[in-house]
């Protein structure tokens, strides 16, 4: 992962990485959701650390875009 500080390493297994990508493109989708099942602004702010909505999502969209083709065969 190109965006990820070298001093930090993460091991996953497949089932792991698998996981997490849903995980990260159903937030992205919660947070970019129009109707009632939108994350609110409390919740994206405790997500987010600080980061805004739109950033938090394409955060999570890309790292679960970059997940997902590091899992293919």
């Amino acid at each position: 992962m190109s965006d990820v500080d070298p001093a930090v390493s993460v091991r996953l297994g497949a089932s792991g990485a698998r996981r997490l990508v849903g995980l990260l493109a159903e937030v992205s989708r919660l947070l970019e959701d129009p109707g009632p099942l939108r994350l609110t602004d409390e919740q994206t702010a405790s997500l987010g650390q600080g980061i805004d909505r739109q950033e938090l999502a394409h955060w999570s969209r890309s790292l679960a875009a970059e997940l997902r083709v590091d899992l293919r065969p």
